[in-house]
């Protein structure tokens, strides 16, 4: 269940994320640290599992501050928008908990959900690049769009539009269906439609069940990580000292230059 409200929470995202054929808008993160490092963070806009040493992963109020904001076992799902690298290397992702506060976590500590881009990493080579167009029948009816083929997650789009969606390559899965991904089409980014049956469901196109894709990945990959991890102990935000001394080094700067015009004054009013 989690699961899914996570992957829905993306999709939606990425269609938010779309609006740039008007505005180029990209959803922001109401945290003061990204705020004030946003030139530093890279854009993600994935979800992830929590996968931390010792059962639990701790999301804490910045790279820099220890303060810890909310606890989460293993298997807690979590949507990252941005990452943030600080000075040991260390990969962080900002996240809200379900009261709406926003933290960071160590990506170390995440496992992707599979979406899109794990699908293309894993199926790449058997994606033929081919390019095509859904077929005008379907003009004014709604189109399911999938995350990836064979997806749990899926929406429908309405083909009322002028044009009809374009795809540039095609992925055959293993009960025979044929699939077009699709990198735009009028605020949807980067999905699937079944080309031969655009119009069915997840039951209708799999009514024996559908294709276990990226489950066992999944499974292998959190295994792994987690028996690694019970080992390693929690990484923990560290301040900048680096800012800080500069920080301190110029006030200091400025209180002499501000005793030594002050003695100049002096001198010259005597």
């Amino acid at each position: 269940m989690k699961k899914n409200l996570c992957l829905v929470a993306v999709f939606f995202c990425y269609l938010f994320c779309a609006l740039p054929v008007r505005a180029d808008v990209i959803w922001e993160p109401a945290d003061s640290f990204y705020e004030q490092h946003a030139s530093k963070c890279t854009y993600v806009n994935r979800c992830f599992t929590a996968n931390g040493p010792d059962g639990a992963v701790l999301l804490y109020e910045s790279p820099e501050s220890a303060r810890v904001i909310d606890t989460w076992e293993n298997g807690y799902q979590v949507y990252v928008s941005y990452t943030y690298e600080d000075r040991r290397g260390i990969l962080w992702g900002v996240c809200e908990n379900g009261s709406g506060q926003t933290g960071w976590v160590p990506m170390d500590y995440l496992d992707v959900v599979y979406d899109h881009i794990s699908f293309q990493e894993d199926y790449g080579p058997e994606i033929m690049e081919q390019s095509g167009g859904l077929e005008e029948q379907y003009r004014g009816e709604d189109v399911y769009i999938w995350e990836y083929p064979g997806a749990e997650v899926f929406s429908t789009a309405s083909m009322d539009m002028p044009d009809m969606p374009q795809y540039s390559g095609v992925y055959t899965d293993e009960t025979g269906h044929r699939w077009g991904y699709i990198g735009y089409f009028y605020a949807h980014r980067n999905f699937w439609i079944c080309i031969d049956q655009p119009t069915a469901d997840y039951e209708q196109l799999y009514p024996d069940g559908g294709p276990q894709i990226g489950a066992r990945t999944e499974e292998t990959e959190t295994e792994k990580s987690g028996s690694e991890r019970q080992e390693t102990d929690h990484i923990v935000p560290q301040p900048d000292h680096g800012m800080a001394i500069l920080v301190t080094v110029l006030v200091v700067l400025v209180v002499l230059v501000t005793a030594g015009l002050l003695v100049i004054l002096r001198k010259r009013k005597v």
